[in-house]
């Protein structure tokens, strides 16, 4: 069976079933209580952004295309993500940034506008801000859609799992990299940060008002959240 032809195949085998099945199931890793899809959209913590600034690349390649880069390039390249644990790492310091890597030959995709890396780390202020790198393993035939990040103790990532368009060339069960090195608006301690999370739907991002403002428009209507 063709790529293009067994991409149509689980299409339609999902809209058949009503549901979810094959490559077309969820895969998620451990986030923290309160951030998962809820009715029409996501809940979104108090502290996140929802449209941070992001570099983006995308590999069918055996490393993941944005990366640390230590001694001569082996031991990050090392450290593969899986599909339920992703590869992750806060930035919070120009040293640290000086070290990464990026292969600029691999798809950019259209989730952010094209960027290279020396610009988007000059542009950060790390008195001000933080940059978080996270790799995740996605199915050759689907891309991620960044819903929100949010921020406290620890990181937390969710994403929408969409399938690419039927003139994209792919294969059902190959799998590629997507690292995202993401612009927090917040100056963060990397030796602070002692929880990762991250989440993955086969929903779309539809957003909900942030949770502070929810509870506050719940109490206003005489309802308490339980």
């Amino acid at each position: 069976m063709s790529s293009h032809t067994r991409r149509q195949f689980l299409a339609v085998t999902a809209v058949a079933t009503g549901g979810v099945a094959g490559c077309l199931g969820s895969e998620s890793s451990t986030s923290r209580s309160g951030s998962a899809t809820e009715g029409p959209g996501r809940t979104i913590p108090e502290q996140a952004a929802t449209d941070p600034a992001v570099l983006f690349r995308r590999a069918d390649a055996d490393r993941p295309p944005i990366r640390l880069a230590d001694d001569g390039d082996e031991a990050d390249s090392s450290r593969r993500p899986d599909d339920h644990r992703p590869s992750t790492k806060v930035v919070d310091d120009t040293a640290t940034a000086d070290r990464l890597v990026v292969d600029e030959s691999v798809d950019s995709h259209r989730e952010a506008p094209s960027s290279d890396l020396a610009s988007f780390r000059s542009s950060t202020d790390f008195e001000r801000e933080t940059l978080y790198l996270e790799t995740k393993q996605v199915r050759q035939c689907f891309r991620l859609s960044l819903c929100y990040i949010a921020w406290d103790t620890g990181i937390e990532t969710d994403y929408g799992r969409l399938l690419r368009p039927y003139d994209e060339q792919c294969t059902a069960d190959r799998r590629v990299f997507e690292s995202r090195l993401i612009r927090l608006p917040v100056a963060l301690d990397a030796d602070e940060i002692n929880r990762f999370g991250s989440s993955t739907s086969s929903s779309a991002c539809r957003p909900r008002q942030p949770q502070a403002e929810e509870n506050r428009t719940n109490r206003s209507n005489g309802s308490e959240q339980p």
